[in-house]
């Protein structure tokens, strides 16, 4: 008997997440502070980060905003001592809880910065930081 290729494992399970799970990477819990511009809509929030991944975070904010997903935003936020600045889109909503932003724009350099940061986070989740 054939081992089926392994796209066709990875197809099946990209199919077996749930709408809600969209993410490509893991989430890691942090502590830190966003301030988030959203030119088109006039509007700027600062709030906490509460978990990052390479491609975005969530950043916690009671402000009640009224705008939707995929709008474009400016992303200025720091994590650990590490200050990033990036193109960001909203990616979810939850109301009285957070916005989901996923990193759109960002430069080489900061990308490292921000792996490195990952990396970091992960072996304190590894510890039970």
């Amino acid at each position: 008997m054939e081992t089926p290729p392994a796209t066709t494992v990875t197809a099946e399970k990209k199919k077996a997440k749930t709408a809600s799970e969209r993410r490509i990477s893991a989430r890691h819990e942090c502590d830190g502070f966003a301030e988030v511009a959203i030119a088109s809509a006039g509007y700027l929030f600062r709030g906490e980060i509460s978990d990052i991944s390479e491609f975005g975070c969530f950043v916690k904010t009671r402000a009640h905003l009224n705008i939707g997903r995929s709008a474009q935003a400016e992303l200025r936020f720091t994590v650990n001592g590490e200050h990033f600045s990036v193109g960001a889109r909203v990616a979810a909503i939850r109301v009285g809880l957070g916005v989901g932003m996923e990193f759109s724009e960002i430069e080489t350099t900061l990308h490292k910065n921000l792996l490195l940061l990952i990396e970091e986070l992960s072996q304190r989740e590894g510890l039970g930081y």
